[in-house]
């Protein structure tokens, strides 16, 4: 019989609009993360349920690497922090017929989370894209080139906009987050992960350009990321975001913002510090602005 720990883990959702609401927890769910083999034992022995299809996954199908579970749960391709994102748009929208009637924008091309979305929603309303260098613009002609700082979209071209592990690295978050605010509907919705500093207010700052020379100053030891387009070099880290990206995005013109924690070794949403994955999500107002 699992322990009542592992119990409270089989679909754990909480959200928080602030670090001050978050911190009183923050103990207790640290010391949750201490019981995630416990969970993956179960995983290991049932499978998983897959947000939104409601699909079986069986145990055999999964490739489970370990320790950080938010990296290593692999089904289908899919990573435990993008079943969080599916979960999370399940408790929004809904269902996948919801979905298919949104104009939706995702800031990635390439990988299984953009296939699973292809092969889920159809393409008709579907729009991706990669940061392409002018090297990489010739290799790379079928892929949509965007500077999440610099949008090529209308004001007011989507619905919902899904962001995979890019805030870290973009040069200037105040300006992508204007941008994102610009190209959603009123109403329209971001949801983001991103590696987070959830134990703090501050984002760890690691890089910085130079407002007159446009060069990259490093503050801490270089952090580099994967990068599909880039594999041999990486993508540079520039910040860990902190709970103050919830402020930027207030500031921004964002009427809602939260860092949702969700949790489950049911969906296969597991973490390594903390027993879960944070999924950022921001609305915009329902009134038109300019």
């Amino acid at each position: 019989m699992p322990s009542e720990g592992v119990l409270a883990l089989h679909e754990l959702h909480r959200s928080y609009a602030s670090f001050a609401e978050f911190q009183p927890e923050l103990s207790s769910l640290l010391q949750q993360a201490c019981i995630l083999n416990e969970c993956m034992d179960l995983t290991r022995a049932m499978g998983i349920l897959e947000p939104l299809t409601g699909a079986h996954i069986s145990p055999e199908a999964l490739l489970l690497q370990g320790p950080n579970w938010r990296e290593s749960l692999i089904a289908k391709g899919l990573l435990s922090r993008n079943r969080a994102v599916l979960w999370l748009l399940e408790h929004l929208y809904g269902s996948l017929e919801a979905l298919k009637q949104l104009d939706l924008y995702l800031v990635e091309a390439l990988g299984h989370f953009p296939q699973w979305l292809r092969r889920e929603l159809g393409e008709e309303r579907l729009t991706f894209s990669e940061y392409l260098t002018d090297s990489h613009m010739g290799l790379n002609s079928e892929i949509l080139h965007q500077d999440l700082c610099h949008l090529s979209f209308a004001s007011n071209s989507f619905d919902l906009l899904l962001c995979n592990e890019l805030f870290e690295h973009v040069k200037h978050l105040d300006l992508a987050i204007e941008e994102i605010k610009r190209v959603l509907r009123p109403g329209g919705r971001l949801v983001a992960t991103c590696p987070l500093a959830f134990g703090q207010d501050q984002s760890i700052v690691k890089a910085v350009v130079d407002p007159q020379t446009g060069e990259t100053q490093l503050l801490e030891e270089v952090e580099l990321h994967g990068d599909p387009i880039r594999p041999e070099h990486g993508s540079l880290v520039y910040r860990i975001p902190g709970w103050e990206v919830l402020t930027q995005l207030r500031d921004a013109g964002f009427a809602e913002a939260r860092i949702h924690h969700i949790a489950s070794w049911k969906y296969g949403v597991m973490g390594s510090d903390l027993p879960g994955v944070l999924v950022i999500e921001a609305q915009r107002p329902l009134c038109q602005e300019s």
